[in-house]
């Protein structure tokens, strides 16, 4: 089977929810036609509901909620007076508008709006993509290759589906989900004792339920957090280290801060000199644990705090046990533990180059210069429209967005926002003279 479309998303989760909706509004209003399809290989908001990876889906929301699909409900951004109406039409998908069709608004706001927990804000992702269907499809199968036409023009997604094989093609691809956990070279007799971030659920019952047994959990983000939560409920008689590479910290939430995440024009991000971008990013989303977690492990005798970054990881005890060396401020740190995971984060770029034959990959860097084969790190040309600097048609990567266009893209804090970049230049061309240079 072959299929067209305008925009091809995979992945099936929050930012395909904030895209797919806008492009319901979009279509609703009539302000141009565009088709949009969704591939995802498990199920709509598969890494928030716990049942798949290392998340059990009721660790807390770093976020609040209200941060919903449609904020910060600044389209006229880059929409111009179009903008209004695209805000409006998203009025239909608010959290506040799915807790009162649950009938639960009102017992939220009167507790004083507490955190929810990633199973709520899957719920919450499913009920939104269930009600954009204005030129949207979706597409349960797994995307196995991405090429491009005979003209260059046009992406080629080859997805395997449960009858067999199809393909489908459209002029800008948008690429979500957070990639391949980053490698972690380890001895492969210790294989059956080390787990990773996307590790699934099932995988951790090769820990013996009975008696207390030693996890190190290597990392000192959002993964390790998850990592950690979830293992003191599933195995609470074991006892965890948490080898993090620098002092743990918990995550900024003031105005300013957060004013950065929704709107980084005001502050004209994309001037600021790279250091002051990633010394932001670093400090307030990456390598933080958000602040109930935290204090949650922090009391907690079976958890403990190892400095340093580990450098190899081997067997021990004749492969009963696994050695973690760890080059920490006092010198090299050798200690023995029963398994370890590795929640040092996900590598997107290794994922786009199990995707992209060699052929296409050269391509792509004959536009857009290196990108697979850069020195370590340096950042990666992403446009203000969240696509590869100089690549034609348009490869979207709003995970490699943070340090380039503003912290809010590679997370949860500006879902709106992402949406409108992405979905401008289709929407652009289809407006009047007059709106368009309403745009700001």
């Amino acid at each position: 089977m072959n299929t067209e479309t305008d925009l091809l998303i995979v992945g099936a989760g929050a930012k395909a929810a904030g895209i797919t909706t806008k492009v319901h509004v979009i279509n609703s209003l009539g302000l141009t036609e565009l088709s949009a399809k969704v591939i995802e290989g498990t199920e709509v908001a598969a890494s928030w509901k716990g049942l798949n990876g290392m998340t059990s889906g009721e660790e807390p929301l770093a976020v609040t909620p209200i941060k919903d699909v449609g904020f910060p409900y600044r389209s006229h951004v880059e929409f111009g007076e179009a903008g209004e109406a695209i805000d409006a039409g998203l009025a239909a998908f608010t959290w506040q508008q799915y807790m009162i069709s649950r009938r639960r608004y009102a017992r939220w706001v009167d507790a004083g709006s507490p955190q929810v927990r990633h199973r709520d804000y899957g719920d919450y992702l499913t009920w939104v993509m269930s009600r954009a269907t204005e030129g949207v499809e979706h597409l349960r199968g797994r995307v196995v290759q991405v090429t491009l036409d005979d003209e260059g023009r046009r992406w080629v997604v080859e997805v395997e589906e449960e009858g067999g094989r199809s393909r489908h093609s459209c002029s800008a691809l948008v690429l979500t989900g957070p990639g391949i956990h980053r490698a972690f070279p380890h001895e492969p007799g210790i294989a059956e004792r080390v787990f990773h971030c996307d590790s699934k659920r099932s995988e951790f019952a090769r820990i013996p339920a009975d008696g207390s047994h030693d996890i190190a959990i290597v990392g000192g983000g959002e993964s390790a957090l998850s990592a950690t939560m979830f293992l003191r409920g599933f195995r609470p008689e074991c006892r965890f280290t948490i080898y993090t590479p620098m002092l743990p910290m918990s995550r900024g939430e003031s105005f300013l801060e957060n004013r950065v995440f929704s709107n980084p024009d005001v502050i004209e991000w994309a001037s600021l000199d790279e250091q002051t971008r990633r010394d932001f990013v670093k400090h307030s989303d990456r390598g933080v644990f958000d602040p109930p977690s935290l204090a949650a492990i922090a009391y907690d005798d079976r958890v403990s705090f190892a400095l340093g970054r580990v450098t190899d990881v081997g067997s021990a005890s004749g492969g009963r046990q696994v050695r973690v060396v760890c080059e920490s401020p006092e010198g090299a740190v050798d200690r023995e533990h029963d398994y370890v995971a590795n929640c040092t984060g996900f590598d997107l770029l290794a994922q786009l180059r199990t995707l992209f034959p060699a052929k296409v990959r050269e391509e792509i860097e004959r536009q857009a210069g290196p990108i697979w084969d850069r020195p370590a790190g340096t950042e990666v040309p992403i446009g203000r429209n969240l696509e590869l600097l100089g690549l034609t048609p348009r490869l979207q990567i709003p995970g490699l967005a943070g340090l380039s266009q503003g912290p809010g893209f590679a997370n949860l804090g500006a879902l709106g926002l992402l949406s409108n970049r992405v979905l401008q230049p289709f929407v652009v061309n289809a407006l009047s003279d007059t709106q368009r240079s309403s745009i700001t």
